[in-house]
């Protein structure tokens, strides 16, 4: 998964300023300012864009500082790549400091204005959040739990997949959804898991986690078996398709990027 590659991540926040050597995390909406060569991502460092754009600490990788530019930049050689074709290249540092700093740029983009007395929001310079002009209120990144459930039918030796309804990916996926208020992740898989398929399960193993930036997401994985009928009712507003799936049959390869797909190569590999 993405969050491994690096050998190293220091999340906390340093205070120093941006030093021409550092990397720069450049977003316009779901695009990223980058560079592709052979299949691998490489971000601009300061000193490859214009002059006197402003910027912020994210975090440190491999001995890397990445920085968030907080204005539309620009840098000769690099232009500005949609988010989805990141998930398709070479798995290195760039890959997660793209992914992981897309979350800090949605907590900026999102959080201009105080929610408790209205005044503007600026960026503290000793830690990572806002701080209200006004009122003092301070506010953190938003991150949303969920969890992922693969739920197995130890019977026929098969294991549900699914495919969501009006999304962009089209590709297989495992029940999902997030953790609601005064509710623990086991309960929620419970819950997702009756919504979505009508399904009831037992014996509730945790996997793995996984912070998710395309979507300000911790995700958190858990293997389950079925309980009772093996009847599928599918909830069509929130899927397309819902289906036992045999061992050998589930369409997973090793070292993919998201927890679902670890997930999956788990089964299909006789690891769970």
């Amino acid at each position: 998964m993405f969050q491994d590659i690096p050998d190293s991540v220091d999340i906390e926040f340093d205070p120093l300023p941006a030093n021409g050597g550092d990397s720069v995390l450049c977003f316009d909406g779901r695009s990223v300012l980058v560079r592709i060569d052979e299949n691998r991502a490489v971000l601009p460092k300061l000193c490859e864009l214009v002059s006197g754009i402003k910027t912020v600490f994210a975090f440190k990788a491999d001995g890397i500082r990445f920085f968030l530019c907080l204005e539309k930049a620009c840098a000769q050689g690099f232009e500005f790549q949609p988010l989805n074709r990141i998930r398709h290249v070479e798995p290195d540092t760039a890959q997660y400091a793209v992914v992981t700093g897309f979350h800090y740029y949605c907590f900026h983009m999102e959080n201009k204005f105080c929610s408790v007395c209205g005044a503007k929001l600026e960026h503290d310079g000793a830690k990572r959040c806002m701080v209200c002009t006004g009122c003092g209120n301070e506010v953190y990144p938003k991150i949303a739990p969920a969890v992922i459930l693969g739920i197995i039918d130890r019977e026929t030796d098969s294991i549900l997949l699914t495919r969501y309804a009006d999304r962009e990916y089209k590709k297989y996926a495992l029940v999902a959804g997030f953790v609601e208020m005064g509710e623990s992740a086991e309960a929620a898989a419970k819950r997702e898991a009756m919504e979505e398929t009508g399904l009831e399960i037992t014996d509730i193993e945790y996997f793995a986690s996984q912070p998710w930036g395309f979507a300000q997401n911790l995700l958190v994985g858990y293997f389950a078996q079925v309980k009772g009928s093996r009847e599928i009712k599918m909830d069509t507003q929130e899927l397309s398709e819902a289906v036992w799936v045999k061992r050998e049959d589930v369409p997973a390869q090793p070292g993919g990027i998201s927890l679902t797909g670890e997930m999956m190569w788990a089964f299909k590999s006789s690891q769970r």
